[in-house]
């Protein structure tokens, strides 16, 4: 019988101190909490009409130039198309961008739905929030290039922050440089051992007001140049005091950041199948590491104990937390996991080919640029597949190798809060606690339990979902990023 375990990471508002002042705006009094057990806490929030009604936007932008991670709640709204009831929708952003005294985000890994299921001709519904109470939605068909619709919503918003800074009156990023990659603020070699720690590092381009998290991290071995992709981006442009999707040349924007400076990008048309254009050019940029991660378990390329513990990893996965790996000269986090008579095996979905040998552009992605899907197993396995981003039935040659492989937990806290059986029904806790923890912006991940053959699965909603409806208590968690698996012998999958 399959039984769902849904955990969550819980938010809590938190009222500014008033008592608190720096710099002419207001700081949290839940900086004196451990910076790993701080909550979600709301900064800011605004009516459909863009007038504030809950903290200011100068809080919500300075927590953004720390380099704190966002979380929207759009409130109230028709989130799905043609929709005959209202949701509050809560889901973490792929890109902030500052526009003046005003912050917009993109929202890229939700699949329109009909009641609690895909609609028949799935397609994207993409979102683009702002602080003035505009949400534009772009809507491309799954399985192929076509542009289905775009419309703008008016929507209640509210931002919630998850700080990274132990001291909230700094802003300081632990490694910022010119666009020659001359140091700027702090030391490269703190960076590269955060990186080689498997730390979540995000970044900021402070000329630009545009923030994002990397989901690759690399670093070469030979002179400690460390690269970041961000690969969640969707062609956007100006509307007023707005920034939208851009619609007329649709594309999806795959990038390349590297400490010497050099910034190289591959655009896609969505869908793939036409490239819209490749380009490199130097930045100055800063880099922020997300210190709330821990080394549990490595292992040598025959899944040999070198330090902590199998136990340990599978204990903290069982927990609910997120787990990244360091494997060969590169840190990512998983996008699913399988956890199979005590092994693990882990799932990356958000890489994109880059040349690699040793010069200048060594992590430059390759012209015919494809995504590199990848597993780790603690068993010593890794495997990579390649898919072409224009969307041919040619795949990459696959690859198996051996290798050490190093595994990390986020230590921020995780509360189990409901176990369903397969027909709904509750079997420990209550619905209506999945539905109260939305409703704070909670991040949620499920643990699915599947027969012995398949093992469990753990995954994180991409999005979450409740009704407005007060006597409506199920909640609809989506998750976009998972990809089709088998098991292959006793352990691995």
């Amino acid at each position: 019988m399959t039984i769902i375990h849904v955990i969550a990471a819980i938010a809590m508002i938190i009222p500014t101190s008033r008592a608190q002042h720096h710099g002419g705006h207001c700081l949290p009094p839940y900086s004196a909490i451990s910076m790993c057990d701080r909550p979600w806490q709301l900064i800011y929030e605004n009516e459909a009409n863009g007038t504030p009604v809950f903290g200011s936007k100068e809080d919500l932008k300075q927590a953004v130039l720390r380099g704190a991670e966002l979380r929207v709640m759009l409130k109230d709204t028709s989130v799905e198309p043609s929709s005959m009831v209202t949701h509050t929708f809560c889901s973490g952003v792929d890109n902030v961008n500052i526009r003046g005294d005003n912050i917009c985000c993109e929202i890229l890994s939700h699949i329109a739905t009909a009641g609690y299921e895909s609609v028949v001709d799935a397609h994207w519904r993409f979102f683009l929030p702002c602080t003035t109470g505009s949400v534009h939605v772009a809507q491309y068909y799954v399985e192929s290039a076509e542009f289905l619709s775009q419309d703008t919503l008016r929507a209640r918003i509210a931002w919630y922050a998850k700080e990274i800074q132990h001291d909230l009156y700094n802003s300081r990023p632990l490694f910022a440089h010119f666009l020659d990659g001359g140091s700027t603020v702090g030391k490269k070699e703190d960076l590269i051992d955060a990186a080689r720690e498997g730390k979540e590092i995000r970044a900021l381009m402070t000329d630009r007001g545009y923030a994002f998290p990397f989901q690759i991290v690399m670093w070469s071995e030979t002179d400690d140049r460390i690269m970041g992709q961000s690969n969640k981006h969707l062609s956007q442009k100006y509307q007023g005091s707005d920034i939208v999707f851009n619609t007329q040349t649709p594309y999806m924007w795959f990038s390349s950041w590297s400490t010497t400076g050099r910034r190289d990008s591959s655009r896609w048309a969505v869908g793939g199948v036409t490239n819209r254009g490749r380009g490199s050019d130097y930045v100055s940029l800063k880099w922020f590491a997300d210190p709330c991660w821990r080394h549990v378990f490595t292992h040598d390329s025959s899944g040999n104990q070198l330090r902590g513990s199998r136990e340990s990893l599978v204990a903290a996965i069982k927990d609910g937390h997120r787990v990244r790996v360091v494997v060969e000269n590169k840190a990512m986090e998983a996008a699913f996991l399988r956890l199979k008579n005590n092994h693990v095996s882990a799932y990356f979905l958000d890489e994109l080919s880059s040349k690699g040998g040793q010069g200048f552009d060594q992590f430059d992605f390759t012209t015919d640029t494809y995504y590199k899907f990848s597993t780790t197993h603690t068993t010593g396995t890794y495997r990579q597949y390649g898919h072409f981003v224009r969307n041919t039935s040619t795949t990459v040659t696959p690859s198996l190798t051996k290798q050490k492989i190093s595994w990390m937990i986020d230590v921020k806290p995780w509360e189990t809060i409901l176990k369903v059986n397969d027909k709904g029904v509750a079997v420990w806790g209550q619905k209506q606690n999945v539905k109260s923890a939305v409703l704070k912006a909670a991040a949620v991940r499920m643990g699915i339990q599947f027969d012995s053959s398949s093992g469990t699965l753990y995954v994180g909603a991409d999005n979450t979902k409740v009704s407005t409806a007060p006597t409506d208590e199920e909640t609809v968690a989506q998750s976009v990023r998972v990809v089709g698996d088998r098991p292959v012998g006793s352990f691995r999958i």
